[in-house]
């Protein structure tokens, strides 16, 4: 059984699964932030994936008043 390595990879909806975004301006964007649950492999087959936190493009101020 291995691990997944997920923290500060590109997320890959193939091995992990997205819980939430958060905006960064650290990571870019689409990066797995942090991890919340391992995900593990079975012979190069998924037994779980890895839930986990990704990152999205930080919005500025004049963006989230457009949205509102």
């Amino acid at each position: 059984v291995k691990v997944i390595d997920a923290e500060n990879q590109p997320f890959d909806p193939s091995f992990h699964q997205a819980v939430t975004q958060v905006e960064s301006d650290e990571h870019p964007e689409n990066t797995v932030t942090s991890v919340l649950q391992k995900g593990y492999l079975l012979h190069d087959r998924l037994i779980r994936p890895a839930m986990v936190v990704v990152s999205k493009k930080a919005l500025k101020e004049t963006e989230k008043s457009k949205e509102n």
